[in-house]
């Protein structure tokens, strides 16, 4: 009897230590795990740091960047857009688009296309050519309706399919800064095409890459 008591009592025993090594295991790994998710959140953070901060100094300078920021490696990349034509996202009533003519290079004059982005509706156009001593300003749309210009057929601009297009608009070089087009009656989708040369860069695009060391979880 005693002994039998004795080998119950042992076997007890290494239960509860099973038990127990099973449970320290346990909260071990688990605070080892959340160590490192916890470390892989400070260079997530260091990460996005480090590109605003690239960011800001690309666009500071105009030019690409690189660098080191805490455990990793940054690039700033920039293109720019807008040069050969401009595709507008849409635009609606009352809202204008600005082309900087400024620093172009051999444009003689442009060509305005545009489609409704509502279908069934029939937006005009309203064009101002701002130079140093005037102002020229043309109007159109669907019909030479309101003293507007009869818009002539579109065409395909950058692989859209543009409803209306304008004559092309003379350019000069030495006084035109910019153009305003300001859609009028219902929201419309613009492609402004030059003539005779390149625009100057209408956009800038710019795009951070941050490099952080992996980490291995287990």
């Amino acid at each position: 009897m005693k002994a039998n008591h004795s080998g119950q009592v042992a076997l007890i025993m290494v239960l509860i230590m099973t038990v127990i090594s099973a449970v320290a295991v346990s909260v071990a790994s688990r605070s080892t795990v959340e160590t490192r998710i916890q470390q892989m959140n400070v260079e997530n953070t260091e990460a996005l740091l480090a590109a605003q901060a690239g960011l800001e100094e690309s666009i500071a300078k105009s030019t690409p960047v690189s660098g080191t920021f805490g455990t990793g490696q940054y690039q700033v990349s920039l293109n720019e857009a807008g040069s050969g034509s401009v595709i507008s996202e849409k635009i609606n009533p009352g809202e204008t688009l600005e082309i900087d003519l400024d620093g172009a290079v051999g444009v003689t004059g442009l060509k305005i296309f545009w489609k409704p982005a509502i279908l069934g509706s029939f937006p005009a156009i309203f064009v101002s050519d701002v130079r140093n001593d005037q102002t020229l300003n043309y109007a159109y749309d669907a019909t030479d309706s309101n003293g507007f210009t009869q818009a002539l057929t579109g065409e395909t601009l950058e692989g859209v399919s543009y409803t209306y297009s304008t004559p092309v608009l003379v350019i000069s070089q030495e006084f035109s800064k910019n153009l305003r087009i300001t859609v009028l009656g219902s929201s419309a989708f613009l492609g402004i095409q030059p003539e005779g040369g390149l625009l100057s860069p209408q956009s800038i695009n710019f795009r951070a890459v941050m490099w952080l060391r992996q980490i291995k979880m287990w």
